[in-house]
């Protein structure tokens, strides 16, 4: 039977609308994102023990050591929701809405590059398509909301019911995950939303060294110093400073 993986799969909003000279652009964003993301969660690991990344045209799927669950859910999420919320404030004119989904099954993985396959991957991109993840981020608002991700009943189960998470099962919301002209797809799923537009349930505050067996070393932020005039300093997770010495 092949190894067991955790595996997350990343979308844009409205990706195939874009002309097709910005596609390739806009899928770098979305690996760059969530890239950095990762390495300020302090989860460069995760990046570095990767069993397969997929590029999706409209995005990417990966795996990676079941262990990193945890990890991924309770800093990586609320990271690249700021990373996405930072970036949108800057380039409003083309904003980058993100879809996420997260599953844990066994997968072949071959190839080279590596890739993966079987049902869990599978099931890992119906539940990136399916309809409810779609409708939460079509109803959410652009100006709050920048991500929206769906958790697999299994990882919902074996994470934060089986209490490995910070996060807590109640923050996240049931579904039926279904996919439109996909009638054989139909699962118990659950929303989470680190920024829900509506005031819900939000995710733990990002920042300090996450508790548990992945305590990892974070980057250091960007500093800035002027003698006169003004600078302004930052990164793409919102930590921005502006100094102004007359």
């Amino acid at each position: 039977m092949p190894d067991t993986q955790g595996m997350a799969a990343f979308d844009a909003k409205g990706f195939s609308e874009l002309p097709s000279l910005t596609q390739p652009g806009a899928s770098r964003l979305i690996a760059e994102l969530v890239d950095e993301s990762f390495v300020e969660a302090g989860l460069q690991q995760v990046l570095d023990e990767r069993s397969f990344t997929a590029p999706r045209g409209d995005g990417l799927a990966m795996g990676f050591p079941p262990k990193y669950l945890p990890a991924v859910i309770d800093w990586f999420i609320p990271l690249l929701d700021r990373a996405a919320a930072a970036y949108n404030a800057c380039y409003r004119d083309a904003p980058v809405r993100l879809r996420m989904s997260l599953h844990l099954g066994p997968v072949t993985i071959d190839g080279n590059p590596p890739d993966a396959n079987g049902t869990a991957r599978n099931d890992l991109h119906r539940l990136l398509d399916s309809e409810p993840l779609k409708r939460v981020l079509d109803e959410s608002d652009p100006e709050v909301t920048h991500l929206v991700s769906v958790l697999s009943d299994r990882v919902y189960q074996d994470v934060l019911v089986g209490g490995y998470s910070k996060l807590r099962p109640g923050a996240c919301t049931r579904v039926e995950a279904t996919v439109s002209g996909k009638a054989a797809f139909r699962q118990t799923a659950w929303l989470y939303v680190p920024s829900p537009s509506d005031g819900g349930a939000a995710a733990p505050a990002a920042g300090g060294a996450p508790d548990g067996p992945w305590r990892f070393p974070r980057r250091p932020r960007l500093s800035q110093s002027v003698g006169n005039g003004t600078a302004v300093a930052g990164d793409v997770y919102g930590g921005l400073t502006i100094v102004h010495r007359p």
